[in-house]
C-alpha cells in the first residue's frame, strides 16, 4: 500500500490552516488598527464658544431668581414641539468672556462687540453647584441675524458638552427683541451696585 498519498493529504491540510491563520491574522489587525476605516471618536469634550466659561468675568456674585416678568416673555409658544420655559422659577449666574465684559459691566446702553459670549447657568435653587442648563448668546458678524443684534443663540446641557438648539432661535429672538436699548441682552441679574456705575 503507497503510505504517500496519506502524507501528502495531511502536509497539504497543515499549509492550508497555517495560510488561512495567517490571512485571517492579517485581516484582523487592518480592520481594527486602521484609523482611516474607524477614526476615534472624541468624546467629553467641551462646546469650543464656552470652554472654560467658569474662568471669566462672573457678573452677578450670587445667584438670582429670574423675576417672573422676564420668565414670563421667555415662555415658549403653545405647539406640539414647543420647548419648556427654561426659565420658570430658575436661579442663574451669568458670565461674559473679556470681549464683552466692558459692554455688560460699564456701559449703560452696551454696544456689545463680535466675539463677545454670555454665559447663563440655570439653577435649579439658589445652593445649586452644577447648572441643568446653559443658554449662550454669541455675539457674530454684521449681517447675521439684523434683526437681533446679530446674536446666535445656544442652549448646552448643564456639561457644556451637549449642545441642544443653536441659530437665530425663534424662541429666544423673540424674547430678546424687546431688549434692543440694551443690544438685546437683559441684564436684570446685574447688582444694584453695578447698575449704579453704568454710564
Amino acid at each position: 500500500m503507497n503510505t504517500r498519498l496519506p502524507r501528502l493529504f495531511v502536509i497539504s491540510s497543515l499549509c492550508l490552516v497555517v495560510v488561512i491563520g495567517l490571512s485571517g491574522s492579517y485581516l484582523m489587525t487592518r480592520s481594527f488598527s486602521s484609523p482611516a476605516v474607524h477614526p476615534p471618536t472624541r468624546r467629553g469634550n467641551p462646546v469650543k464658544e464656552i470652554a472654560g466659561y467658569r474662568g471669566w468675568s462672573k457678573v452677578n456674585p450670587e445667584p438670582q431668581l429670574i423675576p417672573d416678568r422676564t420668565a414670563a416673555l421667555c415662555a415658549a409658544p403653545s405647539s406640539p414641539t414647543a420647548q419648556k420655559n427654561p426659565h420658570s422659577n430658575k436661579y442663574v449666574t451669568v458670565y461674559v468672556n473679556d470681549i464683552g465684559r466692558k459692554a455688560m459691566l460699564e456701559q449703560l446702553n452696551p454696544n456689545f462687540p463680535e466675539g463677545s459670549v454670555i454665559v447663563k447657568e440655570k439653577l435649579p435653587d439658589k445652593s445649586s453647584q452644577a447648572p441643568e442648563l446653559l443658554t449662550v448668546m454669541i455675539k457674530r458678524g454684521k449681517g447675521f441675524n439684523p434683526t437681533n443684534g446679530d446674536w446666535e443663540y445656544m442652549v448646552v446641557d448643564g456639561t457644556g458638552i451637549t449642545v441642544q438648539a443653536r441659530g437665530k432661535l425663534e424662541n429666544c429672538a423673540a424674547c430678546h427683541t424687546g431688549r434692543s436699548g440694551t443690544d438685546y441682552v437683559f441684564r436684570t441679574y446685574l447688582p444694584n451696585e453695578t447698575q449704579n456705575k453704568l454710564k
